[in-house]
């Protein structure tokens, strides 16, 4: 199995920062966004943009600091 598909298995069972994801696929915090970045152009994921907690489909598991600290969400494009 290649890194993108491992990055998608992870997405799918739960949710990660990107440094934790790094760790687990054992490469840089960079190569994490850029496979992010892939995956989205492919289609596969897509980047939460919200205004407010309250409205992000991660306010379930988030500790709330995407918004106030600019940082970038995705969520799996498909249903599984």
């Amino acid at each position: 199995m290649g890194k993108l598909e491992e990055l998608l298995e992870l997405m799918q069972k739960g949710t990660y920062t990107t440094e934790e994801i790094a760790k687990k696929l054992k490469v840089s915090r960079e190569e994490v966004e850029g496979m992010l970045e892939i995956l989205k152009s492919m289609g596969y994921v897509r980047e939460i943009k919200t205004s407010s907690c309250e409205s992000c489909p991660l306010r379930k598991v988030c500790p709330g600091k995407c918004v106030r600290s600019g940082v970038k969400a995705y969520v799996p494009s498909f249903e599984v």
